[in-house]
């Protein structure tokens, strides 16, 4: 695991824009003692005082948060505080007292709700320029050496300024960002051309029929991307089409393609395979997202083949419900998913001693993200958990979908998740780049696996 140098710690650095409020103590009484500011990132809140009656006589503050159940004691001399783990999109209860020989002189309270989106992370990973500006997709992969390799569907590179970006601005299919120790930077412009994106499709050096990318691994000093070959199936903004799957192998450190090879499935074009992938021991397991209805009402399921490396590019097993078999028509559906109707991307990782499944609820614009967690990598899965529901859907325009967790990443005791945010009208793409940038949050392991 790796503990990110996402500059988790600069406290109270929390612009305005990050939903901070003045003076929420302020109870209209006329013998309030201090102004306080609270804002907050993440999962955790920030307060931040000036006491206005400086001939008030005491010894200390003693702040307390109801949930999770907080007392702290501060000299008279500080200014600022801050509590972690505040739970999201729920009121709490904070107080502020003044205490004099162990007695309250004054006390203030309020409530107060945080949304636990990480601005701080969301400014690294999507920064205004320097890298990929926006985007979709958001798979990530941990590297040998400690860096992540993030994986964007169509994406712009071009400056943002005050919230906007060109409409001149090239959309590419896909880029690569590359996260080092705090800093990114983007991959694109294959074959030399800087208009293509980072993986261009052999037959189509043109891209009119691109790759969008699905998930990936490592083994030894190679990486494996698997990218699904998309092409325009009609006019309107969902005409996309799929058509199959290609295998992506670069050379590590340096990330130079070696080739690009179609997986051996050759199924119906509703079986999505490499929309998750897992090395777990001398197996490589990739999972397929199938669409048995794909309306307002969507149903979908899991399956999951597995290879080992010497056969990665020739020939799969193919998970039976009971056993593997080499037959791709004998995959069953794997067990426990039914509930949640699962999107078109969606990952699967180790955790601890489990296995765990993420995946945001296919419904149109539901927002919500589920977790399941099994002893295999192939189920059944159990342990359902609602970890948390977006809310961009409420704004007119916008749509959420394909929530990610990126497991290398772990802070106190969280795991760091994304989903996507898009529009319906194209041109705020560019008038207001929040409507195409996906957003970042952190959730308690202890909330998946128990």
């Amino acid at each position: 695991m790796v503990f990110l140098a996402f500059c988790l710690c600069l406290l109270f650095s929390c612009s305005e824009d990050e939903g901070t409020k003045e003076n929420p103590f302020d109870n209209g009484e006329s013998d309030t003692f201090m102004k306080v500011i609270n804002s907050s990132n993440a999962d955790t809140l920030y307060l931040s005082w000036e006491l206005t009656n400086t001939k008030v006589s005491f010894d200390n503050y003693r702040f307390e948060l109801d949930k999770p159940k907080t007392v702290k004691t501060v000299g008279k001399d500080k200014t600022e505080f801050y509590f972690t783990h505040v739970p999201y999109n729920e009121l709490v209860s904070v107080s502020i007292s003044l205490i004099k020989n162990d007695e309250v002189v004054k006390t203030f309270a309020t409530q107060v709700k945080i949304d636990g989106l990480d601005k701080t992370i969301s400014r690294i990973i999507i920064p205004d320029q320097g890298s990929v500006t926006g985007g979709d997709g958001m798979y990530s992969i941990l590297l040998p050496d400690g860096r992540s390799i993030f994986m964007m569907g169509d994406s712009y590179i071009g400056t943002v300024t005050n919230g906007q970006r060109s409409g001149s601005d090239h959309m590419y299919r896909n880029t690569y960002i590359v996260y080092s120790k705090g800093k990114v930077s983007a991959i694109y412009g294959a074959n030399g051309n800087k208009n293509s994106s980072a993986a261009v499709p052999p037959e189509y050096p043109d891209e009119k029929k691109w790759y969008w990318p699905g998930h990936g691994f490592v083994d030894g000093n190679k990486l494996y991307i698997f990218q699904t070959l998309m092409y325009q199936g009609s006019g309107d903004m969902w005409g996309f089409r799929y058509e199959t799957t290609h295998i992506l192998e670069y050379n590590l450190p340096g990330l130079e393609l070696v080739k690009t090879t179609p997986i051996p499935f050759n199924g119906s074009e509703n079986i999505h395979y490499g929309m998750a992938a897992l090395k777990d021991g001398e197996y490589v397991y990739m999972y397929a997202q199938v669409d048995v209805t794909n309306d307002m009402n969507p149903i979908s399921e899991v399956l999951v083949a597995r290879s080992m490396m010497n056969n990665l590019y020739t020939g799969w097993e193919y998970y039976t419900g009971s056993g593997w078999s080499t037959n791709a028509s004998a995959a069953e559906k794997l067990k426990g998913l039914t509930s949640v109707p699962v999107s078109s991307q969606f990952n699967v990782f180790r955790l601890r001693d489990k296995y765990v499944l993420l995946t945001q609820k296919k419904t149109f614009n539901s927002g919500e993200i589920y977790t399941f967690t099994a002893d295999t990598p192939y189920g059944p899965w159990g342990n359902k958990q609602l970890i948390f529901k977006t809310y961009e859907q409420d704004i007119p325009h916008l749509f959420t979908y394909n929530a990610m967790a990126h497991p290398q990443f772990e802070k106190d005791g969280m795991l760091l998740i994304s989903y996507n945010v898009n529009t319906e009208v194209f041109a705020e793409q560019f008038s207001d780049v929040s409507t195409y940038r996906p957003r970042f949050f952190w959730i308690e392991i202890d909330k998946i696996l128990k």
